[in-house]
């Protein structure tokens, strides 16, 4: 018997549903992924996986479990994100369903449920393929390693949202990066509904601000007495809106990747005023706005265009001045078609699903950034994505929810990377396989 068989009689329908309802039943919004973390640690010695845990900050943790390989072989790293989109308890998410909400609803062969579909569900996938070959008493010649990591979600510290429940965008990977964990390829299970994604996509965030002051909303009698009007930093905002959206419609047009349409322009809150305080015009205005860039492009480009057009909104009215600030970078990451971990992947799916995967590239930012820019070649691939509706990705309206079939096929694809990768030779793998790293 090979030894992807004797690890595959340890997975199965049962065992899938136990572990993601398990992980979507322990809430871990960005900055509270502790209790998930242990749960895993404990699980992972369970298995008879030596475990390591690495403290990110106070009550954030990575979290590893390790089969050591005979010597020789590839190491190979499956890396998931501890984090979930949302709590489920932030306003106009907690009314929305149980898609939203970090408890688990199974019906039937689906089961729903905060972080079901980013990236719980994936992420059991590669827990139970590792488990299973620890269970098997498999003998690879490299290293398999399992990780959890914290913060992976794009969250940024703005305004008066500050502290680790706002602490996002890889901070737990960066992390991971620099203390000791390290592989020579990963796989990240996001959810590619299958495909294997060689590109990850970034984002340049600001934020603009605009400036009135407290002028009175009420009227007057009489013509003794002289109010100044005031100046009301909202409607400074909205005239400053239609600039960046005819900006931004200018960008998409001209931003692309392998020649397919790549890049996003949204403006994704604003807030402005004191909301208690009624008589009074709001005296600040805040906007965010991102903009999607793809591997290739220079976010200093993407910087000097949004500076050209609030300078032109400036220039044609001089009551309105817009402070801009970057709050936040996510960096992209791409590597060639022809590194290794694509091709074992591929043939993996291929020996599961009978035919090869899809492989092409997503916007969202992901850890494969800080690994690949690292040296570490790392790709997306996950089995979780297919909307009961119909179609693949993620339909807001459904919420997040996953297939069992597809995760238990997914574990299945797992394993037999893993046997691939890891029974390789390490030299002789790396030598072969191109770097792919994209710097900008």
């Amino acid at each position: 018997m090979s030894i992807a068989s004797e690890a595959l009689a340890h997975i199965d329908e049962r065992a899938v549903t136990s572990l993601v309802t398990d992980m979507i039943d322990i809430p871990s919004p960005v900055g509270g992924e502790e209790r998930l973390a242990n749960y895993l640690e404990a699980r992972f010695k369970a298995a008879g996986l030596a475990t390591r845990k690495q403290e990110v900050e106070p009550g954030r943790f990575n979290v590893y479990g390790l089969l050591e390989g005979g010597g020789g072989g590839a190491n190979l790293m499956y890396a998931g994100h501890l984090d979930s989109a949302y709590g489920g308890d932030e306003e106009g998410i907690r009314d929305l369903g149980p898609g939203y909400q970090p408890k688990s609803w199974v019906d039937g062969e689906w089961v729903y449920g905060l972080g079901a579909y980013n990236m719980k569900g994936g992420h059991a996938s590669a827990i139970l393929a590792v488990e299973a070959l620890a269970r098997s008493k498999a003998k690879l010649r490299g290293d398999l390693l399992i990780a959890g990591v914290v913060g992976e979600t794009c969250h940024a510290n703005v305004a008066h949202y500050q502290g680790s429940r706002f602490r996002g965008c890889g901070v737990g990977a960066r992390f991971m990066i620099a203390n000791g964990i390290n592989a020579d390829m990963v796989v990240i299970p996001e959810p590619t509904s299958n495909r294997i994604s060689t590109a990850s996509g970034g984002y340049v965030f600001f934020e603009l601000q605009t400036r009135g002051n407290p002028g009175a909303t009420y009227r007057r009698g009489g013509m003794s007495v002289q109010v100044k009007p005031g100046e009301d930093a909202i409607e400074k905002m909205l005239q400053t809106i239609p600039a960046l959206k005819l900006w931004g419609e200018d960008y998409l047009a001209n931003t692309r990747y392998k020649d397919e349409p790549a890049g996003n322009v949204n403006i994704i809150a604003i807030e402005g005023g004191h909301p208690f305080r009624p008589t009074k015009l709001p005296s600040f205005c805040r906007l965010y706005l991102e903009v999607g860039i793809m591997p290739g492009q220079e976010q200093a480009d993407i910087v000097d265009g949004v500076r050209r057009c609030l300078r032109d909104v400036e220039r044609d009215n001089p009551t309105i001045n817009v402070e801009l600030k970057i709050v936040q970078t996510a960096h992209t990451a791409e590597v060639s078609a022809n590194e290794y971990v694509v091709g074992a992947v591929s043939d993996a799916h291929a020996a599961v699903w009978g035919e090869a995967p899809e492989v092409t590239w997503d916007g969202w930012y992901a850890d494969t950034a800080p690994l690949t820019r690292a040296g570490i070649p790392a790709i997306c691939y996950g089995p979780q994505g297919r909307v009961r509706t119909g179609g693949s990705g993620y339909y807001p309206k459904e919420g997040e929810h996953v297939h069992v079939g597809d995760l238990t096929k997914g574990a299945e694809v797992f394993v037999h990377a893993a046997t691939d990768v890891c029974m390789q030779d390490r030299l002789a793998v790396r030598a072969n396989s191109p770097s792919g790293t994209v710097t900008k």
